[in-house]
């Protein structure tokens, strides 16, 4: 009898961890595929001298999002998984995490006000700018964390699905002519809004989840938490957005078309591990299981091997559809060497250095990446070797692989100490 009940109940974890997978990867393809579909109508709307503001206005905001989130979606996934059968320590949670949001959303808003004021191009524009900030509504208001960390992800796709196809409908409806312009951010902030409403809504009112006055101590310690995957983002931000900048100056603007679509492929192979680490991250940071953890090593990169080798061969046919000539392919197969790298770094940065509680490994593993990174730059700075895409493609290998190497080398210290 007691074999049959932990047959069962091993069967219903399986199925909640593959309804979770199916939810979470089915809204991570909408994610990418919903702003292509306005893409198109808003370029012949509004021109692409004025669709260009509307997205250097999003790409801002993107940077103030970053703060308001500080790391909270997946270190806070952990304290809510943790303490799911604990209302008042997850009402304590909800309550501190986005009481910090709050007052980095109140901070970052002067501070972006100022940036899109003093730069005389953005200047002109200073409404659509303003009205853009309203997107980090969704990182002040949307708690993915929590439904994360409860194994929930059936309510964030519905939510978000939801609210992102009123949106796009919106956009076909409303925005007519180029004056309409400003009108892009507030439906999309306007959805933004309803999603993350929603979202407290089910968990105040239907979780039986209140909301209590935030702990400033409580508040700290989070942020603490954080903090390393917080720098992470910043750093890894900067550092991509370098690359582009320095790419463009030295080598050409044809080859940042080049650059770019080696990443968008990057991203396309990375999506799948990125989606079972954040999937398992809830069940690793609880069970803490070694022997689970080195599991989705091995089938990430076996995933990541069989992905990559099927864009190889279809290489060609790829880059005719997208660029629509002919072109070097080295550089982007060196580029898809990438993803087998990150493959196993990713895995041990968040299922085992944040699950498991060794934030401070993540943030220090990213200090070596930028270090060789820099290095490296400098190197082909001197020896006169920054006028060739293979450099960047190059320096980017060499500094996953000296992440992957730090990583590896705490990982094993880390097993030997949760064995023990």
């Amino acid at each position: 009898m007691s074999r049959l009940k932990n047959i069962v109940k091993r069967s219903k974890s399986h199925k909640v961890l593959i309804e979770n997978f199916s939810y979470l990867a089915f809204l991570q393809v909408f994610l990418l595929l919903y702003p292509l579909i306005t893409y198109p109508y808003l370029v012949d709307v509004l021109g692409k001298e004025i669709y260009g503001i509307v997205l250097t206005a999003q790409m801002l905001a993107s940077y103030a999002s970053l703060f308001i989130d500080f790391g909270s979606n997946f270190v806070c996934a952990k304290h809510v998984s943790i303490n799911r059968d604990n209302k008042a320590k997850l009402s304590e949670i909800l309550s501190n995490v986005l009481f910090v949001r709050l007052v980095i959303f109140i901070i970052f808003f002067f501070i972006y006000s100022f940036v899109a004021y003093i730069v005389p191009s953005y200047r002109s524009k200073f409404l659509i700018f303003i009205l853009t900030y309203a997107f980090c509504t969704n990182d002040l208001l949307f708690p993915q964390f929590f439904f994360q960390g409860l194994e929930r992800m059936k309510i964030i796709t519905i939510v978000n699905v939801t609210t992102k196809v009123v949106m796009v409908m919106l956009i076909f409806v409303i925005v007519k002519k180029q004056e309409d312009a400003f009108l892009v951010p507030i439906i999309y902030s306007f959805g933004y809004f309803v999603g993350g409403f929603i979202s407290l809504y089910l968990i105040v009112f239907k979780m039986k989840i209140k909301l209590v006055c935030p702990n400033l101590k409580s508040s700290i310690l989070y942020i603490k938490d954080s903090s390393s995957i917080f720098a992470t983002d910043i750093i890894c931000a900067i550092k991509d957005k370098l690359s582009y900048l320095l790419v463009g100056t030295f080598v050409g603007m044809s080859d940042v078309v080049i650059y770019d679509l080696g990443l968008k492929l990057h991203g396309i192979v990375a999506k799948p591990y990125m989606l079972i680490c954040t999937v398992m991250f809830p069940r690793l940071a609880k069970n803490r299981s070694i022997i689970q953890f080195k599991k989705i090593i091995v089938f990430s990169f076996i995933l990541t091997g069989v992905i990559v080798i099927i864009i190889n061969i279809f290489l060609h046919e790829i880059i005719l559809f997208f660029l629509h000539e002919e072109c070097g392919l080295l550089p982007i197969r060196l580029f898809l060497i990438g993803p087998l790298i990150l493959s196993v770094s990713y895995v041990i940065s968040n299922n085992l250095f944040v699950a498991f509680g060794y934030n401070r490994y993540m943030f220090y593993s990213i200090l070596v990446t930028t270090s060789v990174y820099v290095i490296c730059l400098l190197l082909a700075f001197l020896t006169g070797n920054m006028n060739t895409i293979m450099t960047f493609i190059t320096i980017s290998l060499v500094s996953y692989s000296s992440e992957l190497i730090y990583r590896v080398w705490k990982m094993r210290f880390i097993i030997n100490k949760e064995i023990i």
